[in-house]
């Protein structure tokens, strides 16, 4: 019986010291007015790997303007000739032609190409624009992984304390002979599982901020976080989803319209120089010609380019079509989460006042010794779960109201 009664007390005494190194573990967040929402999404925007495709598109722009510019609508070519009797009779005949053949650009084709590179040029802003949204939905998460983290281990925090205040204050009157031991036993497991419930939400706290660091940079959270709600109710047209797919439509339709020279062939306006002679005895003549060069009857090989670049048109304007509705959905879910929680929020006040009161009676009724400890320990966990309710609500309002700028496009 000794042996078990030393037991018990060093059982307790280890939760004690456990209660102290968990406490010294815990993540202490901090936040900074150096760091703003808008500077950390700056820093994801630098290094987020969609940049990678910008210089590749200003590549592409520039090899466009640099062929809307250029004089002829192909490479120019040169080709010389020669031809003599000297394997033949022996004459002297002799005979020298040099032609330069330059591609003509067809009626429009260099008015669309022109057209071509302003568009591609319009697409590099809106692409930059929507990383950027991509880059400020990033920050979002990361950040309120961490204030919902932190939210939850703050909450298993209190509990743990709450329940430790209790294990001291069973234990003292277990030391008095007000309460029976297995009442201590049962106050010490009760703190030793808050404990453990505090040290798992410690632990994803812990995750969510390494995370947050690794791909922010930055050692501490923004000192303003919460955003206020954008007042929109539906997707507008400058959403940059929406403003990049416009842009890629415009540029697909005049991708279109120089599809109809694709496959056609360019007419060729040719100059050349002949020198020649017939005989040994004969002095050299020169003479200069002119020649044009051009194809009838091509529509069929033009066809499938045409064909070709329609499908990819319509495809893009069914995709914006499905993305502006997927975004109204998105968009018209948060708002009703939103509504709802607000109301929510009203009642959950109103719990918690009662549950606070209820409470009070409770421990009251405990120190008098009109109530058992379990019966204390359980009003103690629906006072808990009210609190953390009611604080976890107005928490998951402002994610909310995060969420739904997210959705209407608001970038950070």
């Amino acid at each position: 019986m000794l042996f078990r009664t030393q037991l018990v007390l060093l059982y307790i005494a280890a939760g004690v010291s456990m209660s102290q190194l968990a406490l010294a573990e815990g993540i202490r967040l901090e936040q900074s007015s150096a760091v703003t929402l808008s500077s950390i999404t700056q820093q994801v925007y630098e290094l987020h790997p969609a940049r990678h495709s910008e210089a590749a598109q200003r590549q592409q722009i520039n090899a466009n303007n640099s062929l809307a510019s250029a004089t002829f609508a192909d490479a120019k070519s040169i080709s010389f000739s020669h031809q003599n009797d000297v394997v033949g009779s022996g004459d002297g005949l002799q005979e020298w032609e040099g032609v330069v053949e330059m591609p003509l650009w067809l009626p429009g084709q260099k008015q669309q190409q022109l057209s071509l590179s302003e568009k591609l040029s319009a697409e590099l802003p809106a692409y930059k624009q929507q990383i950027r949204l991509a880059a400020s939905a990033e920050v979002r998460k990361l950040v309120w992984d961490v204030v919902l983290a932190n939210t939850a281990a703050s909450e298993a925090y209190e509990i743990w304390q709450s329940a430790q205040k209790l294990q001291k204050d069973v234990s003292a009157r277990v030391k008095a002979g007000e309460l029976a031991g297995t009442e201590g036993l049962l106050a010490t497991t009760n703190a030793l599982e808050m404990q453990n419930q505090y040290m798992v939400k410690n632990s994803d706290l812990g995750q969510a901020f390494t995370i947050y660091r690794a791909i922010t940079k930055a050692q501490s959270l923004p000192a303003r976080y919460v955003e206020v709600l954008v007042n929109k109710r539906e997707i507008d047209q400058d959403h940059p989803d929406l403003r990049m797919l416009d842009q890629r439509i415009s540029t697909l339709r005049s991708e279109q319209d120089i599809a109809r020279f694709d496959g056609a062939i360019n007419p060729s306006l040719s100059v050349g120089i002949r020198r020649e002679r017939d005989n040994n005895d004969e002095r050299f003549s020169d003479s200069m010609g002119v020649g044009i060069n051009f194809a009838f009857d091509d529509d069929v090989y033009r066809g499938p380019a045409i064909a070709n670049a329609g499908k990819a048109l319509a495809d893009a304007e069914i995709a914006r079509q499905q993305l502006e509705r997927e975004l109204n959905i998105t968009l018209y879910t948060y708002l009703h989460d939103l509504e709802t929680k607000r109301s929510q929020l009203a009642l959950v006040n109103d719990q918690n006042e009662t549950t606070e009161q209820y409470l009070e009676l409770q421990q009251r009724a405990f120190d008098l010794g009109d109530l058992d400890l379990v019966s204390l320990i359980r009003s103690q966990s629906l006072a808990s779960e009210a609190h953390n309710r009611k604080r976890a609500l107005e928490i998951d309002i402002q994610h909310t109201i995060a969420m739904i700028n997210q959705a209407l496009g608001v970038t950070l």
